[in-house]
């Protein structure tokens, strides 16, 4: 009991810390503007897209300028993207799609994992086996994004970088799909490519038809460039592994 009772405190403290120093960096007095995200010809780069189109979302100006640096792992099926499609067919929709936008893109290295939509949650092995060492930037929907296949990769990537004592070399870019950041620390300017983003995304028959995604992070894409100066950018908050693993 008494052990359980010291155990309880220190998590709690843990809590309490990890809580204070995510409050206190974003009510700082000090004005944050965000950084252009500067990529080496040597770096490589892991996106992970819970759906197809995710990553077209959310890193399609990063993908469009850096293709060739670029791995990209679909984790789910999709086949909740259209309910009125039989789930196998809406499978085969989705998977053809993803595979148009990567030949497009020329993505040399890209592979969908096929976990059921909406079971991210529940499928925290697949993490284990990803080699997160081989890679400069792993990128993922920011860990305030509410949709629950997207906060399962930012709670399942923690988890095994606590496991496998990932080094600090590496680096988490949380990028923006269906929540917004509050604070932005990094960018990608994409004013000269805002078209070959939407190309992109307008690729995803499938998801457009319902909801007209292009138009919407390319509105958001065009106000973030107000904190940069530029007419458009990509927006990213960036943190070092032990950053993260402290969030």
């Amino acid at each position: 009991m008494v052990i359980r009772s010291i155990s309880q405190k220190l998590k709690s403290n843990i809590i309490r810390k990890v809580i204070k120093k995510v409050f206190n960096f974003y009510t700082s007095r000090i004005t944050i503007y965000p950084e252009l995200l500067k990529i080496l010809k040597t770096d490589k780069i892991l996106i992970l897209a819970p759906h197809a189109d995710d990553e077209s979302i959310g890193c399609g100006g990063l993908l469009l300028k850096y293709a060739s640096q670029c791995e990209v792992l679909c984790l789910t099926d999709g086949r909740n993207g259209d309910i009125a499609i039989e789930s196998n067919l809406m499978i085969d929709i989705r998977k053809k799609e993803f595979e148009s936008v990567m030949v497009k893109l020329k993505v040399k290295a890209f592979r969908l994992l096929g976990i059921e939509d909406t079971k991210l949650e529940n499928n925290y092995n697949i993490f284990k086996n990803i080699e997160f060492e081989n890679y400069d930037y792993i990128c993922i929907p920011n860990n305030l994004d509410q949709h629950p296949d997207h906060k399962a990769v930012a709670k399942h990537i923690q988890k095994a970088f606590l496991e496998n004592k990932i080094s600090n070399r590496v680096h988490i870019i949380m990028y923006e799909v269906w929540n917004a950041l509050p604070l932005p620390n990094f960018y990608t300017d994409i004013s000269y490519i805002t078209e070959e983003k939407k190309e992109l995304i307008n690729m995803y028959h499938s998801q457009i038809k319902h909801i007209d995604y292009a138009e919407k992070i390319l509105s958001l894409n065009q106000y973030r460039g107000m904190i940069a100066g530029k007419n458009s950018i990509e927006a990213y908050f960036i943190l070092d592994i032990k950053s993260f693993s402290s969030i």
